[in-house]
């Protein structure tokens, strides 16, 4: 945490730089101190689970979040996996690694007599998720087929989370594994917030505040999609049940758009401005 620390005093913190930008900081700088050695060591849930509270402290950091903020959304958006994934996939890559060693090297002379042998270190990190998905002639296997599993392995993670409890935000974003175009489409930073802040569910205000229309009632997404017709605004059928989330899912991925739907979100972008938070 130190590291994250000094990159918090230099910009990497909620008033500083983007979202994206920090994000990719924390990933090329801070969490390859944390993986140091976690590619050849067997890890109990106790430990991934110190592992995943490191890692939330470091997106809090950059996100200006409390500590009972679920980080689900926050790691979602910006195409980054959990700890325990991590694990998995650093793993996975030693394994695969060793079998592609030259055969002058001891691991490769070895490899043979210890991949089978039971109580052995080599085999009980083959005992991974992401490593069972492997087909068996591994040898056979190139870089492009692992990368599928790999990607496979983060789809299946992927939905298992959304149809989880608690995971009411999750299920509302895009369900893909891919970077967030609302973290580097041009916009401003005030738009770029309100995206945002919109996904994570968090409106101005530390607590819950009264509707300035409905007083009786907490200003809320399910509440102020009501509240304020944006169905009719925003030209969306009420059969969605959460317009603006199912109009950030479908946000062009690509710099290079059609006339047509550059057209058509010329004038949809200011109308969802209108909203909060």
């Amino acid at each position: 945490m130190s590291t994250m620390n000094v990159l918090s005093s230099i910009g990497i913190n909620p008033s500083g730089l983007s979202k994206l930008l920090c994000s990719r900081f924390y990933a090329q700088i801070v969490r390859p101190q944390m993986e140091y050695g976690i590619a050849i060591n067997c890890f109990n849930h106790t430990q991934i689970k110190s592992l995943e509270e490191a890692q939330d402290k470091c997106i809090y950091k950059i996100y200006g979040a409390s500590r009972k903020t679920s980080t689900k959304v926050m790691l979602h958006l910006a195409k980054l996996p959990t700890m325990r994934e991590r694990v998995a996939i650093l793993q996975a890559q030693f394994l695969f690694r060793s079998l592609s060693l030259p055969e002058h090297t001891p691991l490769y002379r070895l490899i043979l007599h210890i991949q089978y042998t039971r109580g052995h270190h080599w085999y009980n990190l083959s005992k991974t998720a992401l490593w069972r998905l492997m087909p068996p002639t591994i040898t056979d296997f190139d870089t492009r087929g692992f990368r599928a599993i790999k990607k496979k392995f983060l789809h299946s993670n992927l939905e298992k989370e959304i149809q989880g409890k608690n995971s009411r935000l999750l299920s509302s974003c895009r369900p893909t594994i891919t970077l967030d175009p609302i973290l580097w489409l041009p916009m401003t930073h005030e738009e770029r917030s309100r995206c945002i802040r919109w996904h994570l569910g968090w409106f101005p205000g530390a607590t819950p505040k009264p509707c300035p229309r409905h007083p009786n009632n907490n200003l809320s997404r399910r509440h102020s999609i009501n509240c304020l017709n944006m169905h009719r605004l925003l030209c969306m059928p009420e059969t969605i049940a959460d317009p603006i989330s199912f109009l950030l899912s479908i946000l062009p991925t690509c710099t290079s758009v059609p006339s047509s739907i550059a057209l058509s979100w010329t004038c949809r972008w200011p109308r969802y401005m209108f909203y909060p938070p």
